[in-house]
């Protein structure tokens, strides 16, 4: 999309694939050799901490939002599914803070004795 390329690409402990595909690394949590200093040492294991932190969403996508199975057809189907999938996900999330919004708000009202039906 934004024309870039990825230099390093964090994978999971159970992936046996290719090392490396075009110009893309791909690397996998291992312990760390003797030889990298502690600033390769920490950049690999924020990178493995944010592949890491981001997989209860995509569980979440997978059960809750149908990305297990794709009905739709092609690499723009797949683009398609993803794209509805996620923005169920941001909607919902929208939705919930815009519940806790109303919620703190006519609770204040409620302390201060304001009628919740002139609030709106």
């Amino acid at each position: 999309m934004t024309g870039r390329r990825i230099e390093n690409l964090a994978g999971d402990r159970g992936y046996r694939g290719t090392k490396q595909v075009g110009t893309t690394k791909i690397l996998i949590p291992q312990a760390p050799k003797d030889k990298d200093s502690y600033y390769q040492k920490r950049k690999k294991h924020k990178l493995f901490c944010k592949r890491a932190g981001i997989e209860p969403t995509i569980g979440h996508l997978k059960s809750d939002y149908r990305l297990s199975r794709n009905f739709y057809k092609g690499v723009r189907g797949d683009a398609i599914n993803i794209m509805l999938a996620a923005a169920a996900y941001n909607f919902k999330r929208a939705m919930n803070a815009l519940l806790c919004l109303i919620k703190n708000v006519t609770e204040k009202l409620s302390w201060d004795n304001f009628s919740v039906k002139w609030a709106f």
